[in-house]
């Protein structure tokens, strides 16, 4: 079943602060998470709890790429978006790239883009 709740992981507060009020005052269900081994924990707990991921690519001792891919291992239903500043980027999976100093505006669009392949996709049978 679909639902709206997203999980934001950064390690800048600040930026999850921003990053979460705007989409709250979107209409969105948000947990954020500073520390990406907790993240990964609840989330691993709570495979269905969330339809998207929000993920810094560079986090200390973490590797945003990697933790997601993992992330997708448990839930392969889980959209993407990575928050990066790498150019070329080479990546698999279903993954949105935005620019780490992505626009509100642009980062709603990104996140209403992917909640609406998550809502066809849950409509499929097969």
């Amino acid at each position: 079943m679909f639902n709206k709740s997203i999980a934001i992981v950064a390690d800048d507060p600040d930026l999850l602060n921003i990053f979460s009020e705007a989409l709250q005052m979107s209409g969105y269900h948000v947990s954020s998470f500073t520390d990406p081994l907790l993240a990964y924990k609840y989330i691993k707990e709570n495979p269905n709890k969330y339809s998207l991921l929000i993920i810094d690519d560079k986090m200390p001792n973490v590797n945003g790429l990697l933790l997601s891919t993992k992330l997708l291992e448990i839930n392969p239903k889980l959209n993407v978006i990575l928050l990066s500043n790498l150019k070329n980027l080479k990546y698999n999976y279903k993954f949105n790239i935005l620019k780490k100093r992505v626009s509100i505006s642009k980062l709603i669009d990104a996140v209403n883009e992917s909640i609406s392949k998550s809502m066809s996709n849950d409509d499929k049978l097969f």
